[in-house]
């Protein structure tokens, strides 16, 4: 497998999928990730990291053209990781919410995704202006009130697949730059508070009752989706 030149390629991952075999997928995992795993007490938060863990060595090693269990990753200063071995230069970030994540992988530079399942918040407003910049919450609140949830998840989508991009977690001021916010809206880096390249792109991956977004710090990429479907047995 191969991301070409000025594609980026977006996996879908079912994390609750009959066709994911769980003892398959954590065969591929380092004593490290079995560890982690271990550690969480409900078992289907347990499974679902397993099988998003699991189905990121499978897909990775597709590109790497090595075997699921010999990948070896290397985490970055502020959390974010990356591939060490057998080969570094495939960018790639990971994001999941409930029974669904999202592989984006690019051809070149950063690559962030962002999911999130749409639900009901009481205090909309209060979170919009407490996480937002303050043009980002007066414009969401603005909407029709029908209008708001949608256009929440996605600002929120929007700026966290930019910030996961960037690689430096909290220490990126998510109120210091600006993104468009309606759901109806192409998704794009209004504004940055801080010296940045202005060659960021965001395209819109989500679907039925899932916002999702992923940006490049590159212009205009082609985006190829592709469901992962493997692990059967």
């Amino acid at each position: 497998m191969k991301c070409a030149t000025g594609e980026v390629h977006v996996w879908r991952i079912a994390l609750d999928s009959p066709v994911i075999s769980m003892k398959t997928l954590e065969a591929t995992l380092s004593d490290e990730e079995r560890e982690k795993a271990n550690g969480f007490r409900l078992a289907q938060i347990r499974e679902r990291w397993i099988a998003a863990r699991g189905a990121l060595r499978y897909i990775l090693a597709t590109y790497a053209g090595s075997k699921p269990s010999s990948l070896v990753f290397k985490t970055g200063p502020y959390g974010k990781p990356h591939l060490n071995w057998p080969v570094i230069k495939i960018p790639f970030n990971l994001s999941h919410t409930g029974s669904l994540a999202l592989l984006g992988i690019s051809s070149e530079g950063r690559v962030g995704v962002d999911a999130e399942f749409i639900h009901s918040i009481v205090e909309l407003e209060e979170l919009s202006r407490r996480l937002f910049a303050a043009p980002e919450a007066d414009e969401i609140m603005a909407l029709a009130p029908e209008a708001r949830l949608a256009a929440f998840f996605a600002c929120w989508t929007r700026k966290e697949a930019f910030v996961k991009a960037l690689g430096e977690g909290l220490h990126v001021p998510i109120d210091q730059f600006r993104v468009t916010v309606r759901a109806e809206e192409p998704p794009r880096l209004v504004s940055v508070g801080w010296n940045e390249s202005s060659r960021w792109s965001l395209a819109d991956v989500g679907e039925a009752s899932v916002a999702a977004t992923i940006a490049v710090d590159w212009l205009a990429p082609t985006i190829r989706r592709f469901e992962f479907a493997a692990c059967s047995g």
